[in-house]
């Protein structure tokens, strides 16, 4: 079985696979609790996608936005002197 804790706004901090008892489940929320600030667990069925990051309404899990793609960086201008060279000759044929 897998487990998805949830914060407070229903975002997906950290998933775990096992059999765990009510107790275990009680001590792992305590513990991404403090980690994560996960507010409550929700079992995942095996057939189910969960993403963390991604978020969970009405039942369903979502995968979290695309990240914006980062900035081109600016083109590095480089002052100096330009040098020629020469063309490549071809190898002689053996």
């Amino acid at each position: 079985m897998n487990y998805a804790f949830l914060n407070q706004d229903s975002i997906v901090v950290n998933v775990i696979t096992g059999t765990l008892t009510e107790k275990q489940l009680s001590q792992f929320l305590d513990d991404y609790a403090k980690l994560f600030g996960a507010t409550q667990v929700i079992p995942v069925g095996a057939d189910q996608a969960v993403w963390i990051g991604g978020s969970y309404t009405a039942g369903t899990f979502q995968a979290p936005p695309a990240p914006e793609p980062a900035p081109e960086p600016a083109p590095e201008i480089i002052e100096g002197v330009s040098e020629v060279l020469p063309e490549p000759q071809p190898e002689p044929e053996i």
